[in-house]
């Protein structure tokens, strides 16, 4: 009897872990808003890696985190180093390419609490009076992420953070381009 639940027990936790492992490895997660403005602002507001820490979701998350600054202070080559706590973890961020106006490519490091690198872009349209900005994520999942992403939403998880973000974005741009601050 005791081998007959222990086989069953083995069966299921080969096919959970089979399951976990045939999940894609490639992810792709994308947000966009429309702001009130030209694509100068807010271009402006992710070139300048100082000011990005301003509407950033994740930065609100720990207040106390250190932060250091690196490089260029806009542009390639600028870096953001951040060590905080268990939400924001410990990580660091390069501008890899950046298109005046156009858009804006990172490389996003995480070292704790869970290491991965991420490629990070933000895109600005213009549309008549209205700039339409998209922040898009692409990585791959290891194995540990995919099984993390079996109790989770990474989407709506990490979107939902890139929604706060850009709502954050889209307030401090048009605060700015109407002359509020």
């Amino acid at each position: 009897m005791f081998l007959k639940v222990l086989a069953i027990i083995i069966i299921i936790a080969a096919g959970f872990f089979g399951y976990v492992a045939l999940q894609p490895s490639d992810f792709r997660i994308v947000r966009e808003i429309k702001v009130n403005t030209s694509a100068q602002l807010p271009f402006s507001y992710t070139n300048d890696l100082r000011k990005f820490t301003e509407w950033d979701p994740w930065a609100k998350l720990d207040p106390n985190a250190k932060m250091n600054f690196e490089g260029n202070q806009t542009g390639v080559g600028a870096m953001l180093n951040w060590d905080g706590n268990k939400e924001v973890g410990q990580g660091k961020a390069t501008i890899t390419e950046s298109k005046p106006n156009s858009s804006v490519r990172m490389k996003i490091e995480m070292f704790k609490p869970y290491p991965f690198v991420n490629d990070v872009l933000f895109s600005f349209k213009e549309e008549g009076t209205q700039t339409n900005v998209t922040w898009e994520m692409t990585g791959k999942a290891n194995f540990m992420y995919k099984l993390a992403c079996v109790f989770m939403n990474r989407d709506k998880v990490i979107g939902g953070e890139f929604e706060k973000g850009l709502t954050q974005l889209k307030e401090i741009v048009e605060a700015k381009s109407s002359g509020k601050k």
